[in-house]
């Protein structure tokens, strides 16, 4: 406002000259000049409304907006923050799985009582899992013997008191390393031999484990596990099937078994033994090999841990013919014995390079023909231990050991024993 004022006297000066020039002498040029002086004095006139309107528009400025610190804010807008996040948590928390849904109505379904939950919930909740489709086959490098020791220890752990023995019967172009899943191979192994031992009181299980040659690179694994022929009806085929005896665990654990053993590429099925004339579960699986042309997958460093004569003291026919079998791979004569046989002959010993007796059998007699035997002929003393735990704890047995082997023996615990026996000592 205050620049039209000053303006205001030169623009009427302007307008008059303006005028007494048109009188004078009214040219085009004349006229245009008046057309810019008339739109300039338009536009000042117009400007104070324009900047009246500009001012309206813009938002007022409140003194309560101000920029606030983290030190400065009050407790109360502290406390909001905890809380709202508190509220975002227990809406997650409060979103159920559909997992454990269906495994509450499942549980109520075959009526399945408290006292039977802590059993039975991980079975079900494995059976919903392959149902859902959440079960998927890993692929990892592991040791074979670590996973048949993995599985010796929770079927003896499962039934103590029976004080049971596996025996494998491996065969020797079964590799050491495989690739495979581990863990679901285990937990399907474990499902069918608990199924065997519900129903009979062996403490004695031989397993037999071939591989099958299919015309390609994958490895196909064969395990044969017995059962008695009373156990099972074979034209009772639906004993795979889950929940058939109500709140069992059998039916559901062969489902399980079958499922994880398809989902191999192989299958599990009643099929006779004819090279032990048995009937036995026979369970498929297709695995793979880090080397898949590897044809022989143990070899010792030295030529003097090979070519030994074996003696193998064993009451279990069954367990000594296995751990024969291990010694031979590594190209050894190998004969075997029973305890009997041995104490009527206790001579025999100086006969072989390697003595690989029970560990139960060392008597105060043998001990005394051994210490006689060790030194006038040289031979190597192993203990065989029924578990991995030995028990050897008079001084006099540890003295006189060159080695341990622990049951069930593999190719890779023999490949052990023989390093250790026959390394360099100096």
């Amino acid at each position: 406002m205050k620049l039209l004022y000053i303006l205001m006297p030169f623009l009427f000066s302007t307008l008059l000259h303006a005028q007494q020039t048109l009188q004078e002498a009214r040219t085009e040029e004349n006229l245009f000049i008046m057309k810019i002086i008339a739109i300039g004095v338009l536009f000042l006139l117009a400007m104070p409304l324009v900047l009246k309107k500009l001012r309206s528009m813009q938002p007022k400025e409140e003194n309560h907006h101000k920029v606030v610190f983290e030190d400065d804010a009050s407790d109360e807008e502290e406390e909001k923050v905890p809380f709202q996040r508190k509220k975002v948590e227990e809406v997650v928390e409060e979103e159920i799985d559909p997992l454990e849904i269906a495994l509450e109505a499942l549980l109520l379904e075959h009526q399945i009582l408290d006292d039977q939950k802590v059993e039975m919930t991980p079975l079900y909740k494995e059976y919903l899992e392959l149902k859902m489709g959440r079960v998927e086959i890993a692929t990892g490098s592991f040791e074979f013997s670590t996973l048949l020791d993995s599985l010796v220890k929770r079927v003896q752990s499962y039934d103590e008191e029976r004080n049971l023995e596996l025996v494998f019967d491996v065969a020797a172009n079964v590799p050491s390393k495989i690739i495979g899943d581990a863990a679901r191979l285990e937990e399907l192994l474990f499902y069918v031999i608990e199924n065997v031992l519900l129903k009979n009181d062996s403490y004695l299980l031989d397993l037999k484990i071939r591989r099958l040659d299919l015309g390609d690179k994958a490895l196909h694994l064969a395990f044969w596990i017995p059962y008695s022929e009373e156990s099972y009806e074979e034209d009772k085929l639906d004993i795979f099937t889950p929940f058939k005896g109500g709140e069992t665990r059998s039916g559901l654990e062969l489902y399980l078994a079958k499922t994880y053993a398809t989902l191999m590429h192989g299958d599990v099925t009643f099929e006779p033994d004819v090279g032990r004339d048995a009937s036995a579960f026979k369970v498929l699986v297709t695995l793979y090999m880090p080397n898949p042309d590897e044809l022989r997958h143990y070899r010792l460093p030295s030529k003097k841990m090979i070519g030994h004569s074996v003696m193998i003291v064993d009451d279990q026919p069954a367990s000594a013919e296995a751990v024969k079998k291990m010694f031979e791979y590594f190209k050894n004569s190998v004969d075997t014995f029973s305890s009997k046989e041995l104490f009527e002959d206790l001579n025999i010993m100086k006969d072989y390079d390697i003595v690989v007796i029970q560990e139960r059998f060392f008597a105060k007699n043998l001990l005394t023909k051994l210490k006689e035997v060790k030194v006038n002929h040289n031979i190597k003393v192993v203990s065989l231990n029924k578990h991995e735990e030995f028990v050897h704890i008079e001084e006099e047995v540890k003295l006189l050991l060159d080695g341990e082997l622990a049951k069930p023996v593999t190719i890779q615990k023999v490949f052990d024993l023989l390093i250790l026996i026959y390394k360099d000592k100096s």
